[in-house]
């Protein structure tokens, strides 16, 4: 990416002129600790941010698995959270959500027989039409067997000590309800949640080889570069941050289930996350021209 250019720029954001203008750490109302923009932990906004960041409505429940050994406050799984509270839930490993019904269910990873949500359209239009031409003959009570799918968002480094009182979170561990009619939309995608796990991707297998998440259908994104800020080394520049990889899924599932022109609607999801980008990039900048002045 050339010097200043902005790899955000055609994306419809919410103006963030109250980011820059919050130039204090305050406090979280919840739990107290000293935070800036939103608390990490507690997944809320400070209070003078409140009312002033934008919300974003997801067509399908988030629900993201995060390693305990993940470092909150380097995680972007708290932007998606916060931006999108209504459908989107984060759960430390090894707690893992009830699914009522598996087969609406499908988590990003590039497991074995992983599909692309193209050839998960396909798969899905396929099954429906043999199911209309065995119903024309068989009655009824034929069914039609939904596909279910996988994604993994890796990020972040590491931290010494498991997470506490994973007994009580557990107990604390509920499936979300569903709070409102899904969208016509909606009634096409073969699928009503999406699990991503939050990990280095050293870490990952951990979580996707438990026994809870065995025969959820494996679903994989195109390759998009990433704009994250802590890259892992020795990968590839196509392994996303958590949010990266939220918002190309929903993109690609505009395109491919819903199939009218992308309005912009997810965009939001990034909010924070191009934010923080172009402070590190000024910051790179900075630091570049100090280096030069001692050069010369």
């Amino acid at each position: 990416m050339a010097s200043g250019e902005d790899p955000f720029g055609c994306l419809k954001l919410a103006s963030r002129e109250c980011l820059i203008s919050q130039d204090h750490r305050t406090v979280c109302p919840k739990c107290q600790l000293s935070r800036k923009y939103f608390c990490y932990t507690c997944y809320v906004l400070v209070a003078e941010l409140e009312g002033k960041v934008p919300k974003v409505k997801l067509p399908f429940q988030v629900d993201i698995i995060k390693h305990p050994k993940e470092v909150d406050g380097k995680s972007t799984a708290a932007h998606a959270a916060i931006l999108a509270p209504e459908d989107v839930r984060i759960y430390t490993y090894p707690i893992i959500p009830d699914f009522s019904d598996p087969s609406k269910v499908v988590i990003v990873f590039p497991g074995l027989n992983a599909l692309s949500l193209e050839e998960l359209s396909k798969k899905r239009q396929g099954t429906s039409d043999n199911k209309d031409k065995t119903d024309t003959t068989e009655g009824p009570n034929t069914t039609d067997k939904e596909s279910t799918a996988c994604h993994i968002g890796v990020e972040g480094k590491e931290k010494d000590t498991e997470v506490e009182n994973v007994e009580e979170q557990c107990e604390k561990v509920r499936e979300p309800p569903l709070k409102k009619q899904r969208t016509e939309e909606q009634l096409s995608t073969p699928f009503d949640r999406v699990i991503f796990i939050d990990s280095t991707w050293n870490q990952t297998y951990r979580i996707f080889n438990d026994e809870r998440l065995k025969g959820l259908q494996c679903v994989i994104l195109k390759d998009h570069v990433t704009h994250f800020w802590r890259h892992q080394r020795d990968k590839p520049d196509t392994f996303l941050a958590t949010v990266e990889a939220i918002y190309y899924f929903l993109r690609e599932h505009h395109d491919i289930f819903v199939g009218t022109a992308y309005d912009g609607r997810f965009d939001n999801l990034l909010y924070f996350f191009s934010f923080m980008f172009q402070i590190v990039q000024r910051s790179k900048q900075e630091k570049g021209k100090q280096k030069e002045g001692k050069e010369t």
